[in-house]
């Protein structure tokens, strides 16, 4: 009877362990699969947030509607030229075209300082402008402002290298009388007078220009993202109007500058 009783209790012990064994694996693996589905639930519960996306559409839809196409520019050049140099200080208003915005178009705004030594301005009208011995006007010290509306136009070779061209188109000169003389070679007479920069500047292309313009051709380089050194060619056209008239009844008189520049420009 011991025996036996010893054997039943040894089987007994053996069930309640297999079965306390496979309660616990029930009791994980239910606890594991309850966690997951919790966590997926919650997951899918912020993806399917119409607010939580909305909001992170929105955005990232406003981030890229505040890049704007428009570049501004603010510079300083000088130029240098035999018996002549000019200053300049500018403002520009550009706009990126394409999706690159490689080239860029638009206005600006310049003054321009003339400073020359005993310069020869010539005849300005056309017709007096392309004869062999044109009339003339000497001045010891000369020296014009004009401040003008203009057209500009650049484009990146690379993300720091740029090259350009601006020209003046209309706008205004201002300065002080100067004491030259004028020479009527096909006459042959000198007369002392006294002249003041032309007031008005337009751009009619060549010969047929009035006034004060300025131009340029440059290629620069950014030092900084928002900082830009440049080196160009300048072509200015610096007029004055005498008192008196002479040949065809003419009174304006041109200088011609063709010089070498160096500038810096900041974009903001």
């Amino acid at each position: 009877m011991k025996l036996t009783y010893s054997i039943k209790k040894i089987f007994l012990t053996g069930v309640s362990l297999c079965f306390l064994g496979a309660s616990s694996s029930l009791i994980a693996q239910n606890t594991t699969n309850s966690f997951s589905t919790s966590t997926t639930d919650f997951s899918n519960s912020i993806i399917q947030n119409s607010s939580f996306t909305n909001f992170s559409l929105k955005d990232g839809k406003e981030t890229d509607m505040d890049i704007s196409p428009w570049e501004k520019r603010i510079g300083i050049t000088g130029a240098f030229g035999e018996g002549a140099t000019s200053m300049t200080l500018g403002f520009s208003h550009l706009y990126g075209l394409g999706s690159s915005r490689r080239f860029k178009v638009g206005y600006g705004l310049r003054l321009s300082s003339f400073f020359g030594s005993d310069r020869e301005f010539t005849a300005a009208p056309p017709d007096l402008a392309s004869e062999e011995n044109p009339q003339s006007f000497f001045v010891e010290n000369s020296q014009t402002n004009a401040i003008n509306l203009g057209l500009y136009t650049d484009y990146s070779i690379t993300e720091n290298v740029l090259i350009g061209f601006n020209i003046d188109v209309v706008g205004l000169s201002f300065g002080g009388e100067k004491d030259g003389i004028v020479v009527e070679p096909l006459v042959g007479i000198a007369v002392p007078d006294t002249a003041k920069p032309t007031g008005f500047n337009l751009l009619l292309v060549g010969d047929n220009d009035l006034g004060t313009l300025n131009s340029e051709f440059w290629i620069g380089y950014r030092i900084a993202s928002n900082v830009m050194v440049r080196g160009a060619f300048s072509y200015l056209f610096t007029e004055y109007t005498t008192d008196g008239q002479y040949e065809d009844d003419n009174d304006r008189f041109r200088y011609k500058a063709a010089q070498g520049a160096l500038g810096v420009s900041y974009t903001f």
